[in-house]
């Protein structure tokens, strides 16, 4: 086994680094922990590294996935302990293995999210917005931006507070391949539904990454 798959978090200020800097991030603490990663060939050859389900800015996460190729020597301990002597405090390893589900069957991810209003929340309104099927949104595409109908991407909903000028929920979205849609779109939405003009705070935390095995759901590893 040379490819392994590691689980990371990306918590506090790590929201802030992007996925370009992310990268950097591993093959830079990779390179200083001396571990035996495997490189591509050619004229510029580069540490094989990749992300799963890069995520976008602002979001924090705690699971987080990249394989990289090292060589067969490396233990699976000793990459988690080192890694995490070399990255940012707010990237953590959480685990090392080999990969059970590919990056291409990713279908869904959970978030929980919290939402704090400039004003009052009208619950029931809030309640009625998800149950719609029919929400118009654009979404960017490779060829520009395209207007889908959100209900089709939000696989469930559920409120675990709405009080006063706060949101807190749990949210499932379409992911990977061709049908995802960003959290920040459907947050989008619902700030225009409920007349808010901006929430004042927006927390999202991605919790799970779902992939179609078979027909089936199950948690990625």
């Amino acid at each position: 086994m040379s490819k392994r798959r590691l689980k990371f978090s990306k918590t506090g200020m790590g929201k802030y680094i992007s996925h370009l800097d992310l990268l950097r991030a591993f093959t830079r603490a990779i390179t200083r922990a001396e571990l035996p990663v495997r490189y591509t060939q050619g004229f510029n050859p580069h540490q094989i590294i990749t992300f799963s389900l890069p995520l976008p800015i602002g979001v924090t996460s705690e699971t987080e996935f990249v394989d990289i190729d090292f060589e067969e020597q490396a233990k699976n301990e000793e990459i988690m302990a080192r890694l995490n002597e070399n990255l940012p405090p707010d990237i953590r390893i959480l685990g090392v293995g080999e990969l059970i589900h590919s990056a291409t069957d990713i279908a869904l991810a959970s978030y929980d999210i919290v939402l704090k209003s400039p004003m009052d929340i009208d619950r029931e309104k809030t309640e009625n917005f998800f149950k719609k099927t029919d929400i118009p949104v654009m979404k960017k595409t490779k060829k520009g931006d395209k207007e889908v109908n959100l209900s089709e991407y939000i696989n469930s909903v559920k409120f675990n507070e709405i009080s006063g000028r706060e949101i807190k929920m749990t949210v499932v979205l379409s992911a990977g391949g061709s049908m995802n849609i960003k959290p920040d779109i459907m947050i989008s939405a619902l700030e225009k539904e409920l007349g808010v003009g901006e929430f004042n705070e927006v927390y999202i935390h991605r919790t799970k990454i779902f992939v179609n095995e078979k027909g089936k759901v199950k948690e990625m590893r």
